[in-house]
């Protein structure tokens, strides 16, 4: 992380969430690269010279904001069962809707946080967050445990490692697809509707891991 001092007083932190605000509204208006550190500035009611003295430039703020979105994310998935009736909706293909429904209400609140996330990933390679792979594998873990209970509970066998890192890959890159480029090809053309999407890719990932699971 390209900080210049890290923020340990409570008003250097205060800055540092304030200028975090600034950027997160600014997303919802344009492009990362459309923002200057004047706009930051502004949006944040602070100097320039303020954010220079704590950030080399403004891509420094991006594992900044990479950890502020981890941070949600992590409380997302602790919270993601808490409502849901695990005692009437026993089956896989009811408990994957409530993790695709889930992932799309996430993913619809941090929309522009997510979208410059994953641009800049693919430009410029991982922020070093520390952990964080050990983090997410441990997290998807928690988060799909209710499913792969429903599948014990039906008599299907568990997936293998493999399988399971194969059915997150397909559940992942299908809604940053869906969610993240849906005004772009091939998600304009088809003009799928979020409710088809989120049914048919439930029943999508329910037949995967039945199939491959009935296949030994």
């Amino acid at each position: 992380m390209d900080l210049i001092h890290e923020p340990r007083q409570s008003r250097s932190q205060d800055t540092q969430e304030r200028l975090l605000s600034a950027l997160i509204s600014l997303l919802e208006e344009r492009s990362f690269e459309q923002i200057t550190i004047r706009d930051l500035a502004m949006h944040a009611g602070v100097s320039s010279g303020t954010i220079y003295r704590r950030f080399k430039d403004k891509d420094a703020l991006l594992p900044v904001l990479y950890e502020r979105l981890n941070d949600d994310l992590q409380a997302w998935s602790e919270s993601c069962w808490v409502e849901f009736d695990l005692e009437n909706a026993k089956s896989v293909t009811e408990r994957l809707r409530h993790v695709v429904t889930e992932h799309v209400r996430f993913y619809r609140q941090h929309l522009a946080i997510l979208r410059t996330l994953y641009l800049q990933l693919r430009l410029q390679g991982e922020f070093s967050l520390e952990n964080v792979d050990v983090q997410r594998r441990e997290m998807y873990q928690a988060l799909l445990a209710p499913v792969l209970e429903s599948l014990d509970a039906e008599g299907t066998k568990a997936p293998d490692q493999a399988r399971f890192k194969v059915f997150i890959l397909v559940l992942i890159t299908s809604i940053n697809e869906y969610m993240l480029f849906g005004h772009l090809k091939p998600v304009r053309t088809l003009r799928l509707r979020e409710e088809e999407f989120v049914e048919g890719l439930s029943q999508i990932l329910g037949q995967y891991l039945s199939v491959t699971n009935g296949s030994d």
